[in-house]
Formats: C-alpha cells, sequence, structure tokens
C-alpha cells in the first residue's frame, strides 16, 4: 500500500555545507632505492574530473540480452517488493562519481541508483511532485536530514510487486575488461504502479573507462493517474547542490527537458539515450608542481613528475586548479616527497660443507643493518632451497640441517637483494676420523678421507707409521684424501692398524689407530 513520505529539510543545517569542498587532490610519496636514479610523484585527480558534468545525446543501444546477468536482489531474493532498494552490489571497479570514489551501489525499484550501502533493503520514495526539480534534496533518497547522490534514468513509480513472470526483469552485469569495462544495470518491462499494464524498459550504464553515465530508455509510457505521470532523467550529487539533465544548461537548446515532466518515450517511435560525461578534463584542469623552495618546476604541468634522486626530494606541492558543478573555479594543494631508501648489503658467505649431523646458521642481516635501524625501516626476509621457498622461514637467520642451494631475498617492499650459498655434506658423512679404510677401489672406503678436518681447521701434516714405529706415509698442506693404504714408495701396505699423527692449522694434533682391511 502506497504513503506518502514526509521531508523534513532542515536548511540551516545545510547552510554552507558542500560535499565537492573537500579535499579531492592528492600527492602520492614515491619511496626508491637509493640505487635509482629518480622518482616519480603523482597525483590522483580522478575524483575532481568527475566534479561537473556534460549531457549529450548519444545513439540508442538497449541490449535485451540477460544470458550472463544476474537478478539484482533483496533479502537474498529478486527483488519484487514495491518501493524497496535492493541489496548492496558490487560495482566491479572504482567508479567517480560527483568527485568520490564508490566500489557498491543499491538499486532502487523505482529506477533510481543511490551510491551508499548502508541504505540497502530501506524503502525506496515514490512521491514525484511538479517542484521537486533537479537539483533537489528530496530526489529520490532523503532521510533525516541525510541525503545521497543519484542516478535517476527514468525515475517513476515502478510496480516491482506486480512484475510478470517470464518478462519482467531487474538485473545487473559486468561486461569487458579493464579499463573498459560497463556496469549495466536493466528493467526490462516492469509493470507501472497503478497502471500495470503499461511497462517500462530502460537501462542505465556506467562505463569505468571515463566515469560516464549513459540512460537508454526504450519504454517509459505514461501513467496520467499516479503521480500526474511524472518522470525524471538525471543525477546529481549528495547534498542536491549540482545536479544534471537532459535539456539542462549544459545541452542545445533544442534539446528536450527530461527534467521532472510528462513524457512518454516509444521505442518504435522515439527511443531516447543520454550520456552525462565529466566535463572536467587535464586540458581544462591546471596542474602546477612547486619545488620545496615553492618555485614552478619548469614544464611540470602534469598528474606526474619526475624527481631525480641526487637532486631536491621535496616536498613537492601539486597545485591544480578545475571547476566545480556550480561553475566556481577551485584551487585544491597537496604535498609529496620522494623517499630514499638505502638497497641491504647481503653476504651469506662462501660454499660450505657439513656433516649429515651439523647444523650450520645462515645469517642474512644487511652488512648495513644500521641504516634500517635508524631509519626504522623493516625488512622482510624469505629463504629458499633449491629454488623452492621455504614456508615460515622469513627471519633474518635460517638453521640448515640438510644440503642443499640456499638462497635469500632480503626486500623493504621496492628495494631487494639476494645472495645464496651451497650447503654440501662431507663425503664421510660424519664429522669424524675414519677407523677402517677397504682399499679395494670400491668406491665404499677407500681412502683415509678427512676433507671436513681440512675444511674446518686446515690440515697442516697427516703421519702413517707401521706397528713398528716406521713412517709409511706422511702429507704436508691441505691433506684431504691421499692415503688408500700405500707406502712412501707407492706399493699396497698389507692389512694391519697403522698409528696417525694429523697436525692441524689451529696447532691441534689428533693421534689414532686406522685398519687396512682386504
Amino acid at each position: 500500500m502506497k504513503r506518502p513520505y514526509v521531508f523534513l529539510i532542515i536548511l540551516l543545517s545545510l547552510a554552507g555545507f558542500h560535499r565537492l569542498s573537500a579535499q579531492h587532490v592528492t600527492v602520492y610519496n614515491d619511496t626508491v632505492c637509493d640505487t635509482e636514479d629518480y622518482g616519480v610523484l603523482r597525483t590522483n585527480i580522478q575524483a575532481l574530473l568527475t566534479s561537473a558534468y556534460q549531457t549529450d545525446s548519444i545513439p540508442f543501444n538497449y541490449d535485451a540480452d540477460f544470458t550472463n546477468a544476474q537478478d539484482i536482489m533483496q533479502g537474498g531474493q529478486p527483488l519484487s517488493i514495491d518501493d524497496r532498494f535492493s541489496d548492496v552490489i558490487d560495482i566491479g571497479f572504482t567508479f567517480y562519481f560527483f568527485g568520490q570514489p564508490y566500489t557498491q551501489l543499491v538499486v532502487g525499484s523505482n529506477g533510481d541508483i543511490v551510491f551508499q550501502p548502508g541504505i540497502a533493503g530501506t524503502y525506496d520514495s515514490w512521491p514525484l511532485s511538479a517542484s521537486q526539480l533537479i537539483p533537489d534534496i528530496t530526489l529520490p533518497y532523503y532521510r533525516n536530514g541525510t541525503s545521497y547522490g543519484s542516478i535517476m534514468g527514468a525515475y517513476h513509480d515502478i510496480h516491482a510487486g506486480e512484475r510478470i513472470s517470464g518478462v519482467s526483469e531487474m538485473k545487473y552485469e559486468l561486461r569487458g575488461t579493464a579499463p573498459n569495462r560497463k556496469f549495466i544495470i536493466t528493467y526490462h518491462e516492469m509493470p507501472q504502479f497503478r497502471c500495470t499494464n503499461l511497462m517500462t524498459s530502460q537501462q542505465i550504464i556506467l562505463n569505468e573507462a571515463d566515469y560516464s553515465i549513459e540512460v537508454h530508455m526504450k519504454h517509459k509510457p505514461v501513467c496520467t493517474s499516479w503521480n500526474g505521470g511524472r518522470a525524471v532523467i538525471g543525477i546529481q550529487n549528495d547534498d542536491a547542490t549540482c545536479g544534471y539533465y537532459p535539456g539542462d544548461n549544459t545541452t542545445p537548446s533544442s534539446v528536450v527537458n527530461r527534467n521532472t515532466s510528462v513524457f512518454d518515450i516509444d521505442s518504435t517511435v522515439n527511443p531516447e539515450a543520454w550520456r552525462f560525461s565529466p566535463a572536467n578534463t587535464t586540458a581544462n584542469t591546471q596542474i602546477t608542481w612547486y619545488d620545496s623552495n615553492r618555485n614552478p618546476v619548469p614544464g611540470a604541468n602534469a598528474d606526474s613528475l619526475v624527481v631525480p634522486t641526487n637532486g631536491d626530494l621535496g616536498p613537492y606541492t601539486c597545485e591544480v586548479t578545475y571547476f566545480n558543478c556550480d561553475g566556481t573555479q577551485i584551487t585544491e594543494y597537496a604535498e609529496g616527497s620522494i623517499i630514499v631508501v638505502p638497497t641491504p648489503v647481503i653476504d651469506l658467505g662462501g660454499d660450505q660443507y657439513k656433516c649429515n649431523d651439523e647444523e650450520i646458521v645462515l645469517d642474512a642481516t644487511p652488512q648495513n643493518n644500521d641504516d634500517f635501524v635508524n631509519g626504522n625501516i623493516t625488512l622482510n626476509y624469505q629463504w629458499y632451497k633449491d629454488g623452492q621457498a621455504i614456508n615460515g622461514a622469513t627471519d633474518a637467520t635460517y638453521t640448515v640441517t640438510e644440503p642443499g642451494t640456499y638462497r635469500v631475498e632480503v626486500s623493504t617492499g621496492r628495494c631487494a637483494s639476494s645472495d645464496e650459498v651451497v650447503i654440501e655434506n662431507y663425503r664421510n658423512g660424519a664429522c669424524f676420523i675414519p677407523e677402517v679404510i677397504t682399499p679395494n677401489n670400491d668406491n665404499k672406503n677407500d681412502a683415509f678421507v678427512l676433507d671436513y678436518l681440512d675444511g674446518k681447521y686446515g690440515i697442516e701434516k697427516v703421519e702413517i707409521f707401521n706397528r713398528w714405529g716406521t713412517k709409511v706415509f706422511e702429507k704436508t698442506d691441505g691433506y684431504t684424501d691421499e692415503w688408500h693404504g700405500q707406502s712412501k714408495s707407492g706399493k699396497d701396505l698389507p692389512p694391519a692398524s697403522y698409528f696417525y699423527v694429523i697436525k692441524l692449522k689451529n696447532g691441534e694434533v689428533k693421534t689414532g689407530y686406522v685398519q687396512i682391511i682386504k
């Protein structure tokens, strides 16, 4: 059952309030490495580009292919309740509308779109008087002193509760690929209130590429017995200080007026399509950059500024002058700087050998770590083994327990360094001096292998004596595995126990017995 909605307009609370007076220009600091020659400061002017619009007539193109479209839902069901806003719908991309970025919206059953998820499932107003002309704070949503920016195309009293099964559709669809996607909302063969035999078919399209809005009107007959047959096509901002419609002062005088009025649209006679395009462009938006001394940067009149890292790092000021939707000129400022971050200097050392049960701790703490500590810069670590990331290995050190090629990447987010080291097991596996050798050329214990001792300490001399104390073998300076049971003359020694003396380069001497078995 319809009921009038009482609008309480508190004018004092709105005096001087204008959503577009907020800051819309942002300069993003650029963090660069000390190895890079330059950084780039960028300013985001997308918001201000949509602070004003141009209304144009465009070719009519109503697409009723709903193969990949989704139902507009409310409460988890296809919206079929009269005068109701839908559940929240994701647009699929960021859409700028009157200077604000949006990624979600709600669809009203009466042909309107509102960029405010908080009103999902609430009442979508239907009364439309001749005095409610764009811009008007009561169009189409106004509650407790709050209004929201909206698209009306066409906004009039549609009866979702009387939709015809298999005929009437309320759908939405995201088409195309970034950055040229289109978000399409369709009201197809939807009956009007009090005139359920009169069907509305219309589409509203949001264009990612230029943030323009299209309205394609296929059928919008006039129900003279309700709301005086009035309807409205147009857009307006949150506080209703600015709005656009076919026939406004941005369109030629020959364009029909589609502000709140009575109009009949029939695709067989006069289908209509309109585009609301952002009026601010880089051509009519003045951008000036100033260095840290407030001197203009020569030739810098764009939305990005290249800054050499060996020069003035800022802060740089970006001054942007553009036009608001009420025709006033606005100048805004924002600052940004180039932040130079040192590159981590990493050295894991040379390749290493280990015994089977030995652990080796690798340390990737940068040699210039004080630069990061003093600069309060967070370092990120990731260790790899044989090319594969090691799960959870994100500390400055890593304990190696098995052989492999180990690599570490150390990053500040943008500045990164890496180093790698090969860890191998010693040939005899464990860290001990062999007690037995079997020199039979089967590649198993054929020699008296001391490579782990040589690798860790360095061997100065190895001497082998028989049971009578006669020296049968001697090797100086870097022994690893040269004795395989032979005498000084190269002849094979008989199976027996032999006494060894190993002198290490650190001055330590190791002695013991090794047995030849054949």
